[in-house]
């Protein structure tokens, strides 16, 4: 069709005056509400973390120290030796770093600009991570402007997200990546909502890129949570088609929601396609050898369902400290746990009402979602419902924790906060009886004297009160203890109970107020934006205890071990026994350990572990526990009343491992052990005994053997490695036979020329065929081998490590680490960022044209 033209009339028509200048803050808040918004939700936590932010302090926390030690040298390597660091051999005899998601440079694209600045700029530790709430608040108020909802229960919605307990937990007790996947769900939700409306290529890749950027933060439990809450979310809209008699809308539906799955996923391959490498073996996604009777996989079920919610500890949506407040006054059925899982009384008062007083659609949605949550949450106290999803749903086995679903809960509850106040607004508005308001005011006046009525009879009779729940609580410690613990239960409950009920009573009084003329609607839904953020932040403000940055440069540097140790430039590892097995600060020096602590450790690794007890009960075996004046005692035992065979076998175990050195709190009395050191060091800020024993039959990491013995069962290989048949320095367990037939050689020798991350150089001589055992752990997707140049095949040796054949003569043996799936993941996300700019550029050049209504 021609374009019509244009008439001179139409030519001179002078144009448009600009708008006036806002003549008041209120004008320009109408005009610019999201810009306002998210003013509001970066001020808010500029002035709640504002230690971090302006201080430069951090969360210092055992969750953050552990990777913190672990990452550190491989950032040495990334930036001071070029290596991309896909490898760790500082734990559990070395790991994939990147799969594991210890250290993932380059995955997660805004950490990019933040690596680039810091490298210019000195920027505040914690910076980026905090700066990543005020998405969650973004998402919220974003999804509830969508549904007509005003600015103010918008921000409501956001600020509850934002400052739910929770997701403040998440980064002050060490797990940032799981708070930063996390913000990521309602901005995703809205994304997805706007495409799902009929948007068309400027949404595709505007929700790609939003949810491109939650997969790459790396949580991967929480961008699974999110991705079924998406396809549930899908499944809505499908229905409302059905029933709106629109079904040819659904293919293009389903094609759009599959369309951004692949580009997001797409955007993150480069770290998925190394999670999915690494899941079939690690702890996460095989089964113990040890238990290859069950055809369970994953973590198991028991583990998986350590930390279940409770039917009983609901009652922290309405008391927060009800079960006490994490650490010591927790009395629920989890292990342990630092936060109550409260979302405001106000938030959770206004979502009800929302879902009872139903007028738009998503609220049953809602409704629905948060109890599908609420039941998977509690895992093991509802284990038919769990177990349904469990054993149906793929990978879902391979995650632990049930509770951290309750996020899922807490967002939805935020976001029907804001309908439910803004239904409220409505009501008020629309109350034309003056009668009936008068009424309802009464009312309300009532239900609020009651409340605080209930309290000060509680504060009367606060004897009894205390009485009845000292019932509750559950007895684990002498009586005198018992009691403090208790009554320190009792003050956190007594004070919140009082909390509560001032924040409901006023908000029932603010309420029937504004009914009575004396509030506008505006003023009373600013009023109750304010208590809600006062009631959320007077929990948030007890997890909020930064600390100075100089604790976590204090924990990095040398402790005494670390300096004693670092005389000794040899290949070696260290053997941490007791609570210092879990300890990772070592790796800061390039110290290498058999324990560490990490959620996905290999798992043939594990299987050693478990096999041998070896990080349980080493020194245990040399004392005996005994009560003196009511009180339990290590006593040692002779040499003669130990176990011989749990001597021999452990010593074997260690000395095959390359274990030079033992660390250990408690006197060791084997003979090859010489006592080299005796400190004080610190664990968990707590004065510890340190005892540094030198090993003196370790054997170099890497060794010959003339024999080896078949198996054809792991269990039976493990069994062996723990019986007086094993001997490191002449044979090896095997489940593969050799290419050639080894025999035993007096003057077999093998050096390591290079040892580094990802490259391991030895040089072997020996008159007669052998079988090299690399005390190092296996990982097929990842090491490779050569002798004299030719590729050859990495046996699995003594069910964890590496072992080759090797010929008569002397031969060049190198080990490298490189991985053809890392390598392709990049260009795949690097083609999936470009597609989704691409999405994004054609959609905003259909919009520049007037067509963005249907583009």
């Amino acid at each position: 069709m021609a374009k019509r033209k244009k008439s001179k009339k139409a030519a001179a028509k002078p144009a448009p005056a600009k708008p006036a200048a806002p003549s008041s803050l209120a004008q320009a808040f109408e005009q610019n509400p999201h810009w306002v918004a998210l003013g509001v939700f970066i001020v808010l936590v500029a002035i709640f973390f504002q230690e971090v932010i302006f201080g430069g302090k951090i969360f210092f926390s055992p969750d953050f120290q552990a990777p913190a030690a672990l990452s550190a040298p491989l950032q040495n390597a990334l930036w001071h030796k070029g290596i991309f660091p896909l490898w760790t051999p500082h734990i559990f005899a070395g790991m994939p770093s990147f799969a594991s998601l210890i250290y993932t440079p380059f995955s997660y694209f805004p950490y990019i600009i933040l690596m680039l600045l810091d490298r210019a700029v000195s920027l505040p530790p914690m910076l980026w991570h905090v700066l990543h709430y005020p998405i969650a608040g973004l998402g919220v108020y974003l999804y509830l402007r969508d549904r007509d909802v005003e600015l103010v229960p918008a921000l409501l919605g956001g600020v509850a997200f934002m400052f739910t307990p929770y997701l403040i937990t998440m980064e002050v007790f060490g797990h940032g990546s799981q708070m930063m996947t996390a913000v990521y769900m309602p901005l995703g939700l809205w994304a997805l909502d706007r495409l799902l409306h009929g948007r068309g290529w400027l949404y595709v890749g505007i929700a790609a890129l939003v949810l491109g950027l939650q997969f790459q933060r790396g949580h991967v439990q929480i961008v699974y949570y999110s991705w079924l809450l998406y396809g549930v979310y899908l499944l809505y809209y499908v229905v409302r088609a059905l029933r709106a008699k629109a079904g040819r809308e659904i293919p293009l539906m389903l094609g759009k929601f599959v369309a951004v799955f692949v580009l997001a996923l797409g955007m993150s391959a480069m770290l998925y396609a190394s999670i999915y490498e690494y899941m079939p073996y690690s702890i996460r996604g095989a089964t113990s050898a040890l238990s290859a009777a069950t055809a369970e996989k994953g973590v198991g079920f028991e583990y998986a369902t350590q930390w279940s919610f409770s039917f009983g500890e609901m009652m922290t949506f309405l008391i927060p400290s009800f079960y006490g407040f994490g650490g010591q006054t927790y009395w629920g059925t989890m292990p342990f746990t630092d936060y109550p899982n409260y979302m405001g009384i106000l938030v959770l008062l206004l979502a009800i009402f929302a879902v009872v007083y139903r007028r738009q659609a998503p609220v049953g949605f809602f409704a629905g979602i948060i109890v599908f949550a609420l039941l998977l949450s509690f895992g093991k106290h509802l284990a038919f419902f769990y177990k349904l999803f469990y054993n149906i749903l793929p990978l879902f086995n391979r995650f632990r924790v049930p509770v951290m679903v309750l996020v899922v809960v807490q967002m939805s509850v935020a976001i029907l906060a804001g309908i439910g106040l803004q239904r409220l607004l409505q009501i008020l508005r629309n109350a034309t009886k003056e009668d009936m308001r008068q009424k309802t005011a009464k009312r309300l006046f009532a239900i609020a004297g009651g409340i605080i009525a209930l309290a000060v009879i509680l504060t009367i009779a606060r004897d009894a009160f205390f009485g009845f729940m000292q019932g509750l609580y559950p007895d684990r410690y002498p009586p005198s203890v018992q009691l403090q613990l208790d009554r320190q239960r009792f003050g956190l409950l007594f004070t919140d109970w009082w909390l509560v009920s001032v924040w409901v009573a006023a908000a029932l009084a603010l309420y029937g107020l504004a009914l009575r003329r004396y509030l506008t609607s505006t003023a009373f839904a600013v009023i109750i934006l304010t208590i809600t953020l006062a009631d959320l932040w007077f929990v948030d403000y007890k997890l909020n205890k930064p600390t100075s940055s100089s604790e976590l440069e204090r924990y990095l540097k040398p402790d005494q071990v670390a300096q004693f140790l670092a005389s000794d430039t040899s290949l070696y590892r260290i053997f941490p026994t007791d609570h210092f097995f879990g300890e990772n600060r070592w790796a800061v020096q390039d110290i290498q350990s058999i324990g560490g602590y990490h959620a996905a450790k290999p798992r043939v690794y594990q299987d050693v572990l478990d096999a041998s007890k070896l990080g349980q009960r080493y020194t245990q075996k040399y004392y005996r526990v005994v009560t003196q004046d009511n009180r339990q005692m290590l006593e040692p035992l002779s040499l003669e009343q130990v176990d011989a065979n749990l001597r021999t076998g452990d010593q074997k175990l260690i000395d095959f491992l390359n274990v030079k050195y033992i660390i250990t709190p408690y006197p060791v009395p084997e003979p090859g052990l010489v006592l080299r050191k005796q400190i004080q060091s610190y664990f968990r800020n707590q004065p510890v005994q340190t005892l540094v024993y030198e090993n003196t039959r370790a054997l170099p990491r890497a060794t010959m053997v003339g024999a080896y013995v078949l198996f054809n069962k792991p269990v039976e290989a493990l069994v062996f490695l723990r019986s007086g048949e094993f001997d490191p320095r002449r044979n090896v367990a095997l489940y593969k036979k050799p290419a050639v037939q080894p025999m035993p050689d007096s003057s077999a020798a093998v050096e390591v020329l290079e040892y580094d991350l990802q490259h391991i150089r030895l040089r072997s001589h020996a008159e007669k065929p052998q079988i090299l055992v690399l005390a190092d752990t296996i990982y097929p997707p990842g090491w490779h081998a050569t002798i004299d140049g030719k590729p050859t095949e990495i046996l699995q040796a003594n069910h964890a490590f590496r072992g080759l054949a090797l010929p008569a003569g002397s031969h060049e043996i190198i080990f490298s680490y490189r991985s053809k799936v890392f390598t392709a993941s990049i260009w795949v996300t690097i083609a999936s960022t470009l597609l989704i700019a691409g999405c994004i550029f054609l959609g905003l050049k259909k919009r520049k044209r007037g067509l963005g209504s249907t583009a």
